[in-house]
């Protein structure tokens, strides 16, 4: 279908083509032998007067008036893409600048936001420490109380300090080894993959 088309109208067109060159043949073959000949250019025989001026025009005595002219016209071009240029990075930097700043605000909004995590990640750290720093001088006062090493590893669990959490639960178990809950959670700790 789309080739039909096309086809249809190209042969359409030659086909009304060779019925006007029929119908205009008999005034074709009237024609005389002088209007059939053709003239230097087709330029020439369309217009004369015109290629008559440029012949008469002397190349050579304006070739240097020309080429100076034509010298002053690339400079001013130059200049004028240098101003365009300068611009356009001008315009490029203001653009960079603005987008920067609009980067910056939204990092130091996202940093605001993160902040309070940070600081309770910190108060947290802070209170373990505490706690741990605490569970040590119970124990020191009293080293006999398994209750104070089964809460010092389960501060050690939380932490994941595993090796230090493994200790206390020993000792613990040590003071006390018929403790099924704290028997459980020492089994649970060698269970888990050290990291």
């Amino acid at each position: 279908m789309f080739i039909i088309v096309p086809l249809t109208l190209i042969i359409g067109s030659l086909a009304g083509i060779a019925i006007i060159v029929y119908r205009k043949l008999p005034y074709l073959k009237k024609l005389t032998p002088e209007s059939h000949e053709v003239g230097v250019s087709m330029i020439h025989d369309l217009f004369p007067e015109l290629v008559d001026w440029i012949t008469r025009f002397d190349l050579q005595e304006y070739k240097q008036q020309s080429l100076r002219e034509l010298e002053k016209m690339l400079r001013k071009l130059r200049v004028a893409s240098l101003k365009i240029d300068n611009l356009a990075d001008l315009l490029i930097k203001r653009i960079r600048k603005v987008h920067l700043s609009r980067h910056l605000e939204q990092v130091a909004e996202k940093s605001a936001e993160l902040e309070p995590v940070e600081s309770k990640v910190e108060s947290l750290a802070n209170q373990w420490k505490a706690q741990e720093q605490k569970l040590i001088v119970d124990i020191a006062q009293n080293p006999k109380d398994p209750h104070l090493y089964e809460v010092l590893g389960d501060l050690y669990m939380k932490i994941n300090n595993m090796a230090d959490a493994k200790e206390a639960y020993e000792a613990a178990l040590g003071l006390i080894p018929n403790d099924e809950g704290l028997a459980r959670k020492y089994s649970k700790l060698l269970q888990t993959p050290v990291a």
